[in-house]
């Protein structure tokens, strides 16, 4: 039997190929057919939209709260006669039109698709010891009558195993699977068709994860799973709400333990480990589904929405999960969770460690997830290098954006060189990036400026920035494995430093040391989260070693972890004016700290006998120092303070509170910067309403000029001529 040969799609902007399984029972020979078809994008209804949770709050009364579910339902909260919540599907008033809320009764824009068929996810597996797949084809020749053949193709015993499960014994199903419905050794048409990944995977019917045949538990998984799925909702920002549908309503909450025995925890924890779980593309795949995709097992079959719901429950657990699942089921957070709503290098950030075949689908494989302002400047193309595709989109999002939100994601780190393929200022997302603090923790090191950032040639990048002091002292590594190794940490600062003399921005170093060394993620600063105060801090380290009760009555286990977490393997280091901060990287004596405009956070770099730099990495240098514009603004006025929360789309930014010297109330809140005040905004702009988009800096604002309507999402008060004239001592530096 001839090798199948792939006939070119007329064309590959618009057509796709869709492979039918021919029916059989399981052990059957696989046989298939590949018709090529057009897949256009989907004509929009002139019906109402749906209003926005903004909107429909507007119409609630006060005892009445509105979510947005990951799969996109609104859902309300309603506080009832007894003084309890529930929740419903229903407006709470029932003469407000359900269309305007309500679209679960409609149709989903898929089935507008003239095309029906199911979309496959799954693990391409071994290239070794391939199985055939016999094709059906009708092939025409030259002055004779169109003959049925049959061609073979070579596919992996992966998805062999796949379409196996997957054939129905009496019925054709059709499907669109990659390695089959793609020429892969087509470059051209492997780029044209993966730029349609989006349309192709959210047209289908549903999308049918594959995650292997049956194990002894997997069932068991499921069927718990699937359960505990349907107790709860979880919300866009993040809320586990109790479902409407619930037989369990408790089941939602963090402190409510499930009634589970040690062989459901442990099948739970063996499905997790499944290869699928660890590939790139399976996250696009699967958040890219309708809302009647499907994890399948064996012959065992699970929704993706009651599955993710149940992870994101048993993640939120406080006791009773054993501490192997938590450990085996967390990775699958970030997964579970509604991907779309994140700053783009946020996603490339947390996906960036999964398995792909191919480094430039590290990019590729997340590109739906970027905003159409930024995608539309992101061309896949498999003809270019990795560190090609990488600039690309550092460059995209830099140009985009007007910020330099990728920098704190590059550097050398913990190398001592660099590839010459690899500027410093890239992020090589096809390795290990061991960032410092994670990019939404409220930090605007730079105010709300705009990056003024050139590319001087393929491999330069030249920035705008302030010097701020260079690394005068570099402490050992940090080893830290458990609480008690945090302890030691600062209690051997304390030893070698003068703890109490006075910082430079006030307080004393015994207590800038503790900030440093928490990334000041405390309860005094993040008012929200469940962070002890510094006071608390410093009580638990102080009797840790002597009273441990005490210490943990203070600082929970799960923030010993997460502290233990955040500084194991960084370097802490002090400058020549005194600062104090740690970096996940090596630093060394000489290595400058720079406030880059448009970087929310300090960057190490190092000066090049070229008088050029080399970026080390993002740092932390103390939330009173320069976290939070001072080195450009000056120090925050009393009695002013900087207190971080979350926003309306979950995003952490810094908030500005009054307080009241003598009995510490709080006098005034305000999201504006009050060191901005007293500075006039130039005349020729104006601040302007508008709304957030995912295309919008974390820390943004807009302004429009009067005279050209050019509106900006930056501060005119932070341009750098505008600094300059303030005395400001910014350069130009160079970047390699």
């Amino acid at each position: 039997m001839f090798r199948y040969n792939y006939a070119p799609l007329e064309s590959p902007s618009t057509d796709i190929r869709l492979v039918t399984i021919l029916p059989g029972k399981f052990d059957d020979p696989i046989r298939i057919k590949i018709t090529h078809a057009r897949l256009d994008p989907p004509v929009q209804d002139d019906k109402p939209k749906r209003l926005s949770v903004k909107e429909i709050r507007e119409s609630l009364p006060e005892d009445c709260l509105v979510y947005e579910t990951i799969e996109g339902r609104v859902l309300f909260n309603i506080l009832n006669e007894d003084g309890k919540w529930y929740s419903s599907w229903s407006h709470p008033d029932p003469s407000f039109p359900r269309e305007r809320y309500d679209r679960a009764d409609q149709k989903d824009e898929q089935s507008q698709s003239e095309l029906k068929y199911e979309a496959l996810s799954y693990v391409w597996g071994s290239s070794r010891r391939r199985k055939t797949a016999i094709v059906e084809t009708l092939e025409k020749n030259m002055g004779f009558k169109a003959k049925f053949r049959t061609r073979r193709l070579r596919i992996t015993r992966n998805l062999a195993g796949a379409i196996r499960h997957l054939r129905y014994e009496d019925d054709y199903r059709t499907m669109w699977i990659d390695a089959i419905c793609i020429n892969q050794r087509d470059a051209g048409e492997r780029s044209e068709q993966v730029q349609r990944m989006s349309l192709i995977f959210s047209l289908a019917s549903r999308v049918v994860a594959w995650l292997g045949p049956r194990s002894s538990s997997s069932s068991l998984a499921f069927s718990k799973l699937d359960h505990l799925g349907r107790q709860m909702e979880f919300t866009k920002d993040l809320w586990l709400i109790s479902s409407p549908d619930s037989d369990q309503p408790d089941w939602f909450k963090g402190a409510v333990p499930l009634p589970y025995e040690t062989d459901v925890w442990h099948a739970i924890s063996e499905l997790s480990l499944g290869d699928w779980f660890t590939r790139l593309w399976v996250v696009q795949e699967i958040h890219l589904g309708s809302a009647d995709s499907i994890l399948k097992c064996g012959h065992d079959e699970i929704l993706w929405s009651l599955f993710r719901r149940a992870i994101l429950c048993i993640i939120d657990k406080q006791e009773g999960v054993p501490e192997a699942t938590t450990d085996r089921i967390g990775r699958l957070r970030d997964m579970c969770r509604d991907i779309g709503a994140n700053l783009f290098e946020s996603t490339l950030y947390n996906f960036h460690d999964r398995s792909c075949e191919d480094d430039r689908d590290r990019i590729y494989g997340l590109m739906n997830f970027a905003p159409p302002q930024i995608a539309t400047h992101i061309q896949v193309d498999y003809t270019i290098s990795a560190a090609e595709v990488f600039k690309q989109v550092f460059l995209a999002c830099t140009k985009q954006q007007k910020r330099l939100a990728q920098l704190p994601l590059c550097g050398i780190r913990h190398s001592t060189s660099t590839s010459l393929e690899w500027p410093t200022w890239v992020p090589n997302w096809s390795q290990p990036i061991y960032i410092t603090s994670h990019p939404n923790r409220g930090f605007c090191t730079s105010g709300i400026s705009a990056s003024r950032a050139i590319r001087m040639n393929r491999d330069r990048l030249e920035v705008t920035a302030l010097y701020f002091s260079t690394v005068s002292w570099v402490g050992s590594q940090i080893n830290a494995n458990e609480f008690s190794d945090f302890v030691k940490t600062y209690k051997r600062i304390e030893l070698n430093q003068a703890q109490e003399s006075q910082y430079p921005t006030g307080g004393t170093y015994q207590t800038a040391w503790l900030q440093v060394l928490t990334l000041s993620r405390d309860g005094d600063r993040f008012l929200e989260a469940n962070y002890p105060t510094l006071a608390e801090l410093s009580e638990a380290v102080a009797t840790a070693e002597t009273d441990e009760a005490v210490a943990n009555g203070k600082v929970s286990t799960w923030y010993k972890n997460i502290i233990i977490s955040w500084i194991n393997k960084c370097y802490l280091f002090s400058t020549q004016n005194g600062y104090v901060g740690m970096i996940s990287g090596v630093p060394q004596q000489g290595d400058k700290v720079f406030v880059i405009l448009g970087c929310d956070v300090p960057m190490l770099l190092r000066p090049t006998t070229t008088g050029e730099y080399k970026v080390i990495g993002d740092c932390y240098g103390m939330l009173h120092g320069i976290m939070y514009g001072e080195a450009i603004l000056g120090p925050i006025p009393r009695p002013w303070k900087v207190v971080i929360l979350r926003e309306e789309d979950w995003r952490h930014r810094a908030h500005y509170w009054k307080v009241n010297i003598d009995d510490e109330s709080i006098e005034e809140k305000s999201t504006e910067d009050p060191r901005l005040e007293q500075i006039p905004i130039p005349p020729e702009w104006e601040p302007i309403e508008w709304e957030r988009t995912r295309a919008d800096p974390l820390n943004c604002k807009k302004f429009r000029n009067r005279d050209t309507g050019e509106v900006i999402n930056s501060d005119p008060r932070l341009f750098p001529e505008a600094l300059e004239a303030r005395g400001v001592p910014l350069r130009t530096i160079t970047l390699i």
